[in-house]
């Protein structure tokens, strides 16, 4: 194992929490429907869009649904709480000891560049490679999304160990293509090997 690659946003940082916050502040009690909203977006995207423009989509259909109007403030609203949403702390303990046992470290997400260089601000250090949907022209699930992504980066699939908290946007594609998976469990997922925090990857790998 030389590369281990990582779902950003839900699996590195707290964008359920951070969206949520937004969310509750429109209306109390959507955050789930927006995220089965968003995944059922992703999921039939057939070629790539900006990734600003799906959350938007994603709210304005939530907000149909309960009888509100998307305002344009809204849309700044969730747009900015995805960019700005925070690492996890073990995310940060864990990705520190993988540098340090020198393993090359990558990110493959659902985002444009624009959005993601807001994340990563002041941890760009702890990673070798940032690919996003917009690099690839693909959405996790789709097989080419990894498939693309590694030939970015010019690694081989059998290096690398890719880290989801997700099943369905990550893992089964990625156990699908023969990448080792590992799933880190921060919403109770099943998955043949699981960690509860990051810190412990390096004992994993």
């Amino acid at each position: 194992m030389k590369v281990v690659t990582f779902d950003l946003y839900g699996t590195l940082v707290d964008w359920k929490n951070s969206i949520s916050s937004a969310l509750d502040y429109i209306y109390r009690g959507i955050s789930e429907m927006f995220f089965e909203n968003e995944f059922s977006i992703i999921k039939s995207v057939r070629t790539y869009v900006p990734y600003s423009s799906i959350l938007i989509e994603a709210l304005k259909k939530t907000l149909d649904e309960v009888g509100l109007d998307l305002k344009e403030e809204y849309k700044r609203l969730i747009v900015t709480s995805f960019s700005k949403s925070p690492f996890f702390p073990d995310s940060i303990i864990g990705l520190v000891y993988l540098k340090e046992k020198r393993f090359k470290t990558g990110i493959i997400s659902n985002t444009e560049r624009r959005l993601v260089k807001i994340t990563l601000s002041g941890v760009e250090d702890l990673f070798d490679y940032v690919v996003t949907a917009e690099d690839t022209g693909f959405y996790k699930p789709d097989k080419n999304a990894f498939l693309n992504a590694y030939k970015i980066m010019g690694v081989n699939i059998e290096e690398v160990v890719h880290v989801s908290s997700y099943p369905q946007y990550d893992l089964e594609s990625a156990e699908a293509l023969g990448i080792r998976t590992v799933c880190l469990d921060r919403y109770g997922y099943e998955w043949k090997t699981r960690i509860p925090r990051l810190d412990m990857i390096v004992d994993i790998i």
